[in-house]
Parts: C-alpha cells; sequence; structure tokens
C-alpha cells in the first residue's frame, strides 16, 4: 500500500513523491481502514478519489475506508495473527501496543527533498572536537532513518518480516536522535513534520509508519 498508487489529486508524478508518516495500529494500516486527509480533501471539494491498481483505477466512494468498505471486517480478522507475528519478536514481545485501538489516526506529509536531506545527515558519521581535529565517530543517530518506528525502548533497531517487511525503530529513541544534533536548513521542515509525528506517535502510544 503505497502513495505512489493515489491518484487523486495532481498528476502521477507528484503523487509517487508523497511521503507521509502515518500513525495508527499495523492492522488499520494493512486493512486500509482509514481515511486520509487526501481522501477528505478531494470528497469536500467533490472530486472523485481514485486509485490505480492492477486492474485500472478504481474510484472510492466518499466516506469509504482506503482499503474498501470491507476494511473494518478484514482489520479484525488479521488481528491475531499480526499480534502472534508481534509476540514472536523478542525486543517487543508482549510490550506491544494495542492493536485494537480506535484512536484517530494522525497523518504528517512531509518533503521529500528535505526529508532525504535529513537521512543523509542522519547516516553520516560525527566530527570529534572543534573543526573534527579528533577524528569522526559513528552515527548515534540509527533510529531515524527506520521506516517504523515503534512506542517501545528498543535499544536497537530489528528487522520485522511479518506480517511485512519492515526496519524498526524505537519512537522515544528516534525524538532523543533529533534533538541530539544541529540540522541543516534543508533538512528543517522534515525535522519539525517528523517530530510532530513522533509526538503523536508517543501521545497515542501507536506506531509510526514511514507510508511512500
Amino acid at each position: 500500500m503505497e502513495n505512489a498508487l493515489d491518484k487523486s489529486a495532481g498528476s502521477a508524478e507528484e503523487a509517487e513523491m508523497a511521503i507521509d508518516f502515518m500513525v495508527m495500529p499495523l492492522s488499520r494500516y494493512i486493512a486500509g481502514d482509514f481515511i486520509s486527509p487526501a481522501m477528505r480533501t478531494a470528497w469536500d471539494a467533490g472530486l472523485p478519489y481514485s486509485l490505480l491498481g492492477p486492474h485500472g483505477m478504481l474510484q472510492i466512494p466518499k466516506d469509504t475506508p482506503f482499503g474498501g468498505p470491507d476494511a473494518p471486517a478484514r482489520r479484525e480478522a488479521i488481528l491475531e495473527m499480526l499480534l502472534g507475528d508481534l509476540r514472536a519478536l523478542p525486543a517487543i514481545g508482549d510490550a506491544s501496543w494495542d492493536e485494537r485501538s480506535a484512536a484517530e489516526p494522525a497523518f504528517h506529509r512531509v518533503d521529500p527533498g528535505s526529508y532525504e536531506a535529513l537521512l543523509e545527515e542522519a547516516a553520516r558519521p560525527r566530527k570529534r572536537g572543534p573543526f573534527g581535529l579528533f577524528g569522526t565517530a559513528p552515527s548515534a543517530v540509527v533510529h531515524l532513518g527506520m521506516t517504523l518506528l515503534v512506542p517501545c525502548d528498543l535499544a536497537a533497531p530489528i528487522e520485522m518480516s511479518s506480517p511485512f517487511e519492515r526496519r524498526v525503530g524505537s519512537t522515544p529513541r528516534a525524538l532523543q536522535e533529533l534533538s541530539s544534533r544541529p540540522w541543516s536548513a534543508r533538512a528543517a521542515s522534515a525535522v519539525e513534520t517528523l517530530r510532530a509525528a513522533l509526538q503523536d506517535a508517543a501521545r497515542l502510544g501507536l506506531p509510526m509508519i514511514v507510508d511512500q
């Protein structure tokens, strides 16, 4: 499920560049049991909202979830299997979030160029001492580059293969990383967008998914 499939408004090129930080249970995300701001904006303007899939364009009726009218039922059907997958991850185990949460999802659209700059800077080794006189140190900013952030204090990122493949980081550690170093002007917009999304994730106690 990617925003590259989102053709509700603007050009295909614009849609393909879209990156969203989405705060919600994984079951809701996988089943498509949500209505995004882009969907609501299109409907409020009297425009159709359509998805480009393998069988062509599919129009989603007003007030229907992204995954279709049966998305809530699909979410319920996958819950137990998904919870089993999460419990099988030693770093998460039983400390996972409420996958049955009915909290309203939060959505944050980030500028792609600024987010690219943030990721580049996060991966760059930091210089030691004034002007880097003492060489460089390995980057301590590792959680920011993950594509799934969870409300658990993970000592280090982990790899998730089920229910889907994701590199998983920690929301509280990512928030610490955002405050751990200065960022360039180019990355500033993404820093603030990501901070707002992570704060929503911490407040709701739910995962934050990087959807692109």
